[in-house]
């Protein structure tokens, strides 16, 4: 039966992506363009308590790491969450620590999140996480592509306002922005942010008509 969701779920994801070639065959450089662009949400950062970093699969280089490290040297966060992860055995943690600790930064002022088998409610889990820590501005550091989304889903009105986060889009050498529908990697991933946005959107829905 999860079987059967995954192939299910990819088959989606597929569909998707042959609808965004054929849109860009059949529309302007500028509309695409555009259409990415309207993926990319960003807040006006200011000084925060600290800085959380969700974990994304394709950055294999760490760059949104980077990124987490130049707010933290900019003097915008005190401490620099990671969202943990094993990969082949490894903690994605350890991996950032060491980055951290090569560019300078204390052991101290890394911490990890990890959310195990949260999948369905990770976000939740998170926020609460760092609610619990006493936090009142977190500065979230995604890749551009997701910014809209997590805007969405780090939206401090639906809490309350108990918690400020800022979306910080930092972009990515694997993520072509002005040619994405050109690129196989980018065009996957902006297929998959689209059905992934339709989940939130759908689950907000549900949410509402159940609450």
């Amino acid at each position: 039966m999860g079987i059967k969701g995954k192939v299910g779920c990819g088959c989606l994801i597929g569909i998707l992506v042959i609808i965004m070639v054929l849109a860009g065959l059949s529309l302007h450089p500028v509309s695409l363009r555009f259409l990415g662009k309207s993926f990319r949400y960003e807040d006006k950062i200011v000084p925060a308590d600290a800085i959380f970093v969700p974990r994304f699969q394709e950055d294999h280089n760490g760059e949104l790491y980077v990124e987490a490290f130049r707010e933290y040297f900019s003097g915008n966060g005190k401490v620099v969450y990671i969202e943990n992860d094993k990969v082949l055995g490894t903690d994605i943690y350890d991996l950032v620590s060491r980055l951290a600790k090569s560019r300078g930064i204390k052991d101290n002022v890394t911490k990890p999140l990890y959310a195990e088998d949260r999948e369905d409610r990770k976000t939740s889990f998170f926020k609460q996480k760092l609610k619990e820590a006493g936090l009142k501005k977190v500065i979230v550091v995604v890749p551009e592509y997701a910014s809209r989304r997590y805007h969405n889903m780090y939206d401090p009105t639906r809490d309350g306002g108990a918690v400020l986060y800022m979306i910080k889009p930092a972009k990515v050498s694997y993520f072509r922005a002005d040619r994405w529908w050109r690129d196989e990697l980018s065009r996957s991933l902006m297929a998959r942010e689209f059905y992934a946005s339709l989940l939130y959107y759908y689950s907000m829905l549900r949410k509402e008509k159940t609450g």
